[in-house]
């Protein structure tokens, strides 16, 4: 970042605190601002605008409160990289820049001057630089800006999780732990993110598990309406939670949901290491019939007899939160924590839960991969667009379960702003 930037932050920072409360207003004036002026450019968001909505100024935010961190520059690369598979110009960054001045101008009537003004173009034009940037590395080295991915074989498992296999047209670079941005071509504009599972390198052939979500728009498509044949579209590989380093020599996995899906990847590349560390397995579920790939792990024990593994899951009788309860007295009990890496993956709360616990029994800060916490971990009911803006809610939409190693850096920055 160059000096002059610093000298703009604090001004940006000061001006987006003033319409934090009117952050509704905003974001609906930049879009109407944009489609108005630039109606070319619609298509490049999807028909149902309201995730769009926050979506927008969570982003904004995160990239506002990180202004002058050094990791700031890689992940707006990363961001402009993933942006391609919208297929957005870099004069299309001018015309974003152009309506979200205007926003912010328009609900700043009584602090706006020139000097503010002549901040945020600053600030953006350097955030949009480093993003188109990486959109063009990205390009010159010639990554797809996205890969088709044809559907082989499709199961859905007690209508709550499917199981898909899906054939890439050309080498999908990915490693265990990762995920992948997929668009439906039922709902296009519409892309989430669904962790890869499977070995990398064997093969064209890629292995999802979709979570049926409540009022969700993808998971709903891909668990009721995919057959094979279809051809499904794939963003670039991201995430940074990934095996264990090669000289660990003691794993424990634990998984919840389809929190098993990228478990299962680093499992397999775990068990491909000669010598191989000591492996211990924790796979939760709702209940019994919830273990939609239990065949497959069965399969990997009969294979690697030396592995631990349990399973956890609510019994007839019991309450919801009893097999998670019984997984932290059983974790409890283990007095090895200090010599041990964990790999934890699922739902929010469990995972921020159980890392709590795993701390507390003395596993060390370092030793823990998981998802980071969302802005939020309270329950929460109907808020207004302030409150909703002053305590933003998780970001399901763009990145549920981003997984990351601990870092000095802070948590990344979301995956995309424009078209999910």
């Amino acid at each position: 970042m160059d000096d002059d930037i610093y000298d703009d932050i604090h001004v940006v920072r000061a001006s987006l605190e003033r319409v934090r409360r009117r952050a509704a207003h905003v974001v609906r004036y930049f879009y109407a601002h944009l489609f108005t002026h630039h109606p070319e450019l619609r298509p490049l968001f999807p028909p149902a605008m309201d995730d769009q909505y926050d979506r927008l100024f969570t982003a904004l935010v995160h990239v506002v409160e990180h202004l002058g961190h050094p990791g700031l520059p890689a992940h707006l690369e990363l961001l402009g990289r993933d942006h391609r598979k919208f297929g957005i110009l870099d004069e299309d960054y001018r015309a974003v820049g152009e309506s979200l001045v205007a926003a912010i101008g328009h609900h700043s009537p009584g602090s706006w001057d020139r000097r503010t003004e002549a901040s945020w173009q600053r600030v953006y034009d350097y955030a949009a630089g480093a993003m188109t940037g990486g959109a063009r590395r990205s390009s010159v080295t010639g990554e797809p800006a996205w890969w088709e991915a044809t559907v082989l074989s499709h199961r859905l498992h007690g209508d709550h999780t499917a199981v898909v296999h899906a054939s890439v047209s050309e080498p999908y670079p990915w490693l265990p732990g990762q995920y992948a941005t997929i668009e439906h071509p039922e709902l296009p504009g519409v892309w989430r993110p669904y962790s890869l599972a499977g070995r990398p390198g064997d093969s064209h052939v890629l292995e999802f598990h979709v979570g049926r979500v409540p009022d969700g728009q993808l998971s709903n498509v891909l668990c009721d309406r995919t057959e094979p044949g279809q051809v499904l579209r794939l963003g670039a590989a991201s995430g940074s939670a990934l095996t264990p380093p090669p000289d660990t020599g003691a794993v424990t996995l634990v998984a919840a949901g389809t929190g098993w899906s990228p478990v299962k990847s680093v499992l397999d590349a775990l068990l491909s290491r000669r010598p191989a560390p000591r492996i211990r397995i924790d796979v939760v579920a709702r209940g019994e019939a919830h273990f939609y790939d239990g065949a497959a792990l069965d399969d990997i024990l009969r294979k690697h007899p030396c592995l631990s593994a349990y399973w956890w899951y609510q019994e007839r009788g019991e309450g919801r939160m009893r097999a998670a309860e019984r997984l932290h007295t059983h974790l409890r009990e283990r007095r090895d924590w200090a010599d041990e890496t964990v790999y934890l993956c699922g739902p929010v709360m469990f995972v921020h839960e159980t890392a709590e616990l795993l701390h507390e029994c003395g596993l060390p800060e370092g030793a823990l991969i998981r998802d980071p916490l969302p802005a939020s971990v309270r329950a929460r009911g109907h808020v207004s667009h302030a409150e909703a803006f002053l305590d933003p809610p998780p970001v399901n939409w763009i990145d549920p379960d981003a997984r990351t190693r601990p870092l000095d850096l802070p948590l990344p920055l979301p995956q995309s702003t424009i078209g999910h």
